[in-house]
């Protein structure tokens, strides 16, 4: 779908470019409008065009109630999150994947909320439209409510995020309510949860038979302590759909079938970048890892023939 359907589904455009917390105004960096331009055959000079608000966390819940839906990608830079924008993307996770896609950790649980500060910020400076969503970091909210608070400022303050997300359902409703009640969107995390995956006993299915009701039960208590949405990773499908039916926010499948109101992909994933055994929920849009491979052997190869740089690439 072309970005303008995108844009027009989610937000209008705006005279002001007011700060935004992912429920208030516009984006504060989006940019001046565009000079004054003549109208065609000698009509009135036209408006200067608007920059486009962000989308906030209230478009996502009525885009649910009006069952439109949404996609979420992971990004941890400006040129990928500036791309996913512009394609159309409506939120966009700094995730605590990081770990593995930027920093190289086998799990998620080494990453620090410094190492994902400097993320974070990037992604929300490059964009103008997109929702940005940053992960709480394993280590940095279970404590207390207070160091969950804390830490969720943090992002906002000093990456510019419009929400946060942790992960845990009824055993997390304070934290979520002491976030909310501080003026910070929340997106909860139910099912499997990566930061617990010792607990969990690896990486598996949450949510079948018996832990079926217990799974239901998170995601009306992350609701009901006021979080925006909820993501379900690896849930049976059945079980997802009951959710979405019962919540009135929206919920964002990876791994839990199509009746969610939203899903989310790691983008290395979903691109392609990342080889070898992938999980059952991704799927692979393109085969970016082949397409660098072949571009960086090309470039290898050109530099030491002696092919690259052309005289046209040189100066006098």
């Amino acid at each position: 779908m072309p970005e303008a359907a995108h844009s027009n589904q989610f937000t209008s455009t705006s005279s002001t470019n007011a700060p935004d917390n992912g429920t208030g105004g516009g984006n504060a960096t989006a940019g001046a409008a565009s000079a004054e331009q003549p109208a065609p055959y000698g009509g009135p000079v036209s408006e200067p065009a608007a920059p486009p608000r962000r989308i906030r966390t209230l478009d996502l819940i009525k885009a649910k109630a009006e069952g439109r839906r949404w996609a979420m990608l992971t990004s941890y830079d400006q040129y990928t999150s500036a791309l996913f924008e512009q394609a159309g993307v409506e939120a966009l996770l700094v995730g605590d994947s990081a770990a593995n896609n930027v920093y190289g950790h086998a799990t998620t649980l080494p990453v620090t909320v410094d190492e994902l500060i400097p993320l974070a910020r990037a992604v929300a400076s490059a964009t103008s439209r997109a929702l940005i969503v940053a992960d709480l970091p394993f280590g940095s909210y279970e404590i207390s409510d207070e160091q969950a608070v804390a830490t969720a400022v943090r992002f906002m303050k000093e990456a510019g995020v419009h929400a946060v997300k942790l992960e845990g359902g009824a055993r997390m409703a304070s934290r979520i309510k002491a976030i909310t009640t501080a003026g910070i969107p929340v997106m909860a995390h139910i099912g499997f949860t990566p930061q617990a995956e010792h607990n969990l006993g690896g990486y598996k299915v949450q949510g079948r038979g018996d832990a079926g009701s217990a799974l239901l039960d998170d995601a009306r208590a992350v609701a009901e302590a006021g979080a925006f949405s909820v993501v379900m990773e690896m849930v049976p499908s059945g079980l997802a759909g009951q959710v979405t039916s019962e919540l009135t926010i929206p919920t964002v499948g990876i791994g839990a079938g199509a009746d969610c109101d939203a899903q989310v992909l790691v983008w290395q994933d979903m691109a392609g970048l990342r080889t070898g055994r992938a999980p059952r929920f991704v799927k692979r849009y393109a085969d970016l890892h082949s397409v660098l491979t072949e571009a960086v052997g090309t470039y290898v190869d050109e530099v030491k023939s002696g092919v690259f740089p052309e005289p046209e690439r040189s100066f006098d």
